[in-house]
């Protein structure tokens, strides 16, 4: 019987390992090189510095000063692989409406200490790991620095699910909220929701979790640079930016996803989807997505959005993933509900911004 059962798990995780190779594909396609352009330099550097977690890792963050007359505050949350430098062009554009603009690498990523002896590897085993480095950094940093309470939060893809469930416990903690492409659930065409997460929950029983997803690796300069067919940006441009920041310092690349984070980003979207507590969350919220990403599923945003309290949704079609980081046509539609959004929200009259 022993020798029976023995056959029967190698037998399923062949099939598993078969199937994931498939699915990986799709979960995380890569991109079909950018050509190397000049960068502009940074009309305002950054102040960069550390701060130590509970545990011992140590987070990068930045702020940059903002441009007279001062409005507020913004931190911005991004996405997974993403690092501060990439926020460069968006920060400025905060400072110059008027906000000192916060940032920080995630745990694992950017320039921030990484845990696994690859690291490369995209992985956590739990986000409430995320939501406390997030709790500690927005105490130890940003509250101490915006004394007023006129803060914005702008989150991107996996840092909205973070942000979403520090939001739950902190619900007041911002005045306005925008979130960009919420990572509240993955494509994972062509199988099942279910079926992916079933399979990933089966590979951490094997012993899996810090293994990459299958079909995952380290990120190579060559081909995941390629523009052509790229889930994130319809802008050359901006697209080749990113992965020449990558050649100029190797240090910032990040490459798949183990098995442990699609899990746990698996778990996180869930929590939110039986959350209770949403309606908590009563600061005026803009969501901004397009119809066209290929990572997470828009019709998921605007349900989500229904969900929330003061919730507006805005699709822009043409749009990828990363719409901070599209054309310049579109990048100028979602500065205009963003700006018109937070001169709604910022009214002598209404209460948060009191």
């Amino acid at each position: 019987m022993p020798n029976l059962r023995n056959g029967i798990y190698a037998h399923s995780f062949l099939y598993i390992a078969v199937t994931l190779l498939t699915l990986g594909a799709s979960l995380f396609p890569a991109s079909l090189v950018a050509e190397t352009i000049n960068i502009e330099p940074a009309s305002r550097h950054p102040n960069i510095d550390y701060l130590t977690m509970d545990d011992g890792i140590r987070l990068r963050w930045a702020l940059w000063p903002p441009s007279p007359p001062v409005r507020g505050t913004v931190v911005l949350l991004n996405g997974r692989a993403e690092f501060i430098e990439k926020y460069q062009e968006q920060a400025e554009d905060w400072s110059k409406r008027g906000y000192q603009t916060f940032s920080l690498d995630w745990r694992g990523q950017g320039l921030s200490d990484r845990e696994l002896s690859n690291r490369q590897k995209s992985h956590i085993d739990n986000y409430t790991r995320y939501v406390a480095d997030l709790d500690q950094f927005l105490k130890k940093i940003v509250f101490q620095t915006s004394k007023d309470n006129r803060r914005v939060l702008f989150a991107h893809s996996m840092g909205s699910l973070i942000a979403l469930h520090y939001l739950l416990k902190n619900p007041d903690a911002f005045q306005a909220i925008i979130l960009s492409s919420p990572m509240i659930d993955i494509i994972t065409d062509p199988w099942p929701r279910w079926a992916a997460e079933m399979m990933a929950r089966y590979a951490i029983a094997f012993g899996f979790a810090t293994s990459y997803a299958f079909s995952q690796d380290d990120y190579d300069p060559t081909t995941n640079a390629q523009f052509i067919d790229n889930v994130l940006t319809s802008d050359p441009t901006r697209f080749a930016q990113h992965h020449q920041m990558l050649r100029a310092n190797s240090n910032l690349r990040l490459g798949g996803v183990t098995f442990g984070w699609l899990v746990a980003s698996f778990r996180a979207g869930a929590l939110l989807t039986f959350a209770d507590r949403l309606n908590r969350i009563t600061s005026p919220i803009l969501m901004i997505s397009s119809p066209d990403d290929r990572l997470t599923p828009a019709d998921a945003h605007e349900s989500l959005c229904r969900r929330l309290q003061h919730c507006t949704y805005k699709a822009y079609s043409g749009g990828r993933h990363e719409l901070m980081r599209e054309t310049d046509v579109i990048r100028a539609r979602v500065w205009e509900d963003i700006d018109g959004f937070l001169d709604w929200a910022q009214d002598s009259s209404r209460r948060q911004w009191k």
